[in-house]
């Protein structure tokens, strides 16, 4: 697995979690970090497309509140 897709498995992964304890433990992990800020992030094609896919639907009112994404994604997961 390159550097890429493990940044974007972490950030999936941070996502999804709901556990504020450990995500203080990861922020406090990360904040010790020596980040380079001057680092360009560039991204994929398929990524460039999904960027421009989400700017139309926002344009275009296709959104909905975080509380009922939420409450979608419990149905969908059968909760």
């Amino acid at each position: 697995m390159n550097t890429e897709q493990l940044k974007f498995n972490l950030i999936d992964k941070l996502i999804a979690l709901k556990d504020t304890e450990l995500l203080h433990k990861v922020e406090k992990l990360l904040s010790s970090a020596k980040v380079e800020s001057s680092e360009t992030f560039h991204l994929t094609a398929s990524q460039v497309k999904m960027m421009e896919a989400s700017e139309e639907d926002i344009k275009k009112g296709r959104m909905i509140s975080d509380k009922k994404l939420n409450e979608e994604e419990d149905k969908w997961l059968n909760k």
